[in-house]
């Protein structure tokens, strides 16, 4: 569980300094009751350009830009 949350961590940490030329946004917080994906993803406009993900016991990844507006979504495994 530890781990989990560095990762979550580090994910919300980095996501945090790439967005750092864009206005603040409030991350909701993860719903309740069991293990979670979280994927951050980046939008130019209406179009989606990136994504970062984490959670469910499987390796973190990425693809794309990422830059843009962020959009924080939390998906139950």
């Amino acid at each position: 569980m530890h781990i989990r949350r560095g990762v979550l961590a580090a994910v919300l940490a980095a996501g945090a300094l790439t967005a750092g030329s864009t206005p603040a946004h409030a991350i909701p917080p993860p719903p309740p009751g069991g293990d979670n994906l979280l994927v951050i993803s980046y939008y130019s406009g209406e179009q989606l350009i990136g994504q970062r993900w984490s959670g469910c016991s499987q390796p973190p990844g990425e693809w794309g830009t990422l830059e843009g507006t962020m959009k924080v979504f939390f998906t139950p495994c």
